[in-house]
């Protein structure tokens, strides 16, 4: 048996108190009722037998013929499932979403919304209700993220955040945060109150001068578009890597994601 590896999966509220139950259910850990789970359910997808151009030849020449395919006999064979439109409607009257499809049937999304579009005239997208509509703006509102919620109703991110306009982004959600948290500490490094001039007086090492200069141009805390616009030319994958490397030395506090502020040397960076 090979090495074990680590694999993460990101699961939303309601996801991970549906395998919850289930493992209760059982008597089993979440993370052993999920190894096991995703075990059974990958030894039941066979090995792809035929190309992609292969299964485009068998669909036509049998769709003139007007065959219509069994589910016993896709499965005989090693077809796509979803070639069988009650398999597939038995499926989604189950609750099942088009990725869940694509599982069972061993094939690519999009191949299977492709042919269910075709085929059958099913829309792979979901219509939500005005009760999920209105539990996506209350969810983000809670503080869930787009992602989450997405992942939760089964559909992209785009169509979370068509239903999302005019509030706050999740940047803009955060810098609110981190504002909200410091308004009432005072600044408590020097840096912030006025410029250090470029012969900065016992700094020996150059890297903490310039630093310190580049600090003494910024007003803390704050964000990385700011320090991207300001001190590199509106280059944002070079302010990362600076941010980056700046938490690693001590010398910024990571408040929240794309947040910093200048280390003033205590442990806990919610107080600078």
């Amino acid at each position: 048996m090979g090495r074990e590896q680590e694999l993460m999966v990101r699961l939303s509220k309601s996801e991970l108190k549906l395998i919850s139950a289930a493992a209760q259910q059982i008597g089993m850990e979440e993370v052993t009722f999920l190894r096991h789970a995703a075990l059974a359910l990958a030894g039941n997808i066979k090995p792809r037998q035929y190309g992609k151009y292969e299964l485009n030849s068998i669909y036509r020449e049998a769709a003139s013929r007007g065959h219509v395919w069994t589910e016993a006999e896709l499965l005989e064979r090693g077809l796509p499932l979803y070639w069988n439109e009650a398999w597939v409607r038995a499926r989604l009257a189950e609750g099942k979403s088009i990725r869940q499809l694509a599982i069972l049937s061993g094939s690519f999304v999009t191949s299977v919304q492709n042919h269910l579009q075709a085929a059958f005239g099913i829309r792979a997208y979901r219509k939500l209700t005005e009760s999920q509509i209105t539990s996506i703006r209350e969810r983000y509102a809670a503080g869930e993220t787009r992602q989450e919620i997405a992942a939760d109703l089964d559909v992209s991110n785009v169509t979370v955040g068509k239903y999302l306009t005019g509030t706050p982004t999740e940047r803009e959600r955060q810098a609110r945060e981190v504002r909200g948290r410091l308004k009432e500490v005072p600044p408590q490094d020097a840096l912030t109150e006025a410029p250090i001039p470029p012969n900065i007086q016992g700094l020996r090492d150059w890297a903490e001068r310039l630093f310190a200069e580049r600090a003494a141009t910024l007003t803390w805390p704050t964000s990385t578009e700011t320090i991207a616009d300001i001190l590199f030319d509106g280059n944002r994958a070079v302010a990362r890597d600076w941010t980056g490397r700046m938490v690693q030395k001590g010398r910024l506090n990571r408040l929240a994601r794309g947040w910093f502020a200048l280390n003033d040397g205590r442990d806990d960076a919610g107080q600078q």
